[in-house]
């Protein structure tokens, strides 16, 4: 009898969470922690309507609007005083944290495989999950996309994707 040892299949695990009314789940090895706290600072020269700031240890993580990377309708902003839920993410499991991605709330943690797609968007394919309909998003393309918005947003003579689009 043969000592080889039985590998269960290759599962990832994702982290359901919430944004306005919507499910969407994102690889558990790129979300590098959930933060509650309150408050959020502007920056200078990006609009508050499309990021801002948050402490995270120290460092200013960079926060884009959920709207602007996911698409929907804003969110109406949370008083200063009640605490917000952000996903600290990363767009690969050995980078450092690049993004604070506010929600709503966390839903849980599930398995499965991580949505894969030929295209651009952010939300790379919607399948049913643990009795819902999730939006699976690629971290990749969430951080790239953020980028774009502050770049743009950003007086340095960045074209936006609005104007682009025009």
């Amino acid at each position: 009898m043969s000592s080889q040892r039985l590998r269960a299949p290759s599962v990832d695990r994702m982290m359901l969470f919430e944004v306005a009314g919507t499910t969407y789940a994102l690889p558990i090895s790129e979300v590098l922690e959930v933060v509650e706290q309150r408050g959020t600072c502007c920056v200078p020269t990006l609009p508050k309507d499309r990021g801002c700031v948050m402490n995270w240890h120290g460092e200013a993580l960079p926060v884009v609007a959920p709207h602007l990377l996911l698409g929907g309708a804003p969110i109406v902003e949370r008083d200063e005083e009640g605490l917000q839920s952000f996903l600290v993410v990363s767009d690969r499991p050995d980078a450092g944290a690049q993004l604070g991605l506010p929600v709503d709330g966390v839903c849980g943690l599930v398995d499965g495989e991580v949505g894969r797609a030929l295209g651009d968007d952010v939300v790379v394919e919607q399948r049913p999950l643990d009795g819902r309909l999730v939006n699976l998003i690629n971290p990749q393309r969430l951080v790239a996309r953020a980028e774009e918005v502050i770049a743009g947003a950003s007086p340095s003579g960045a074209v936006s994707n609005e104007r682009r689009s025009q």
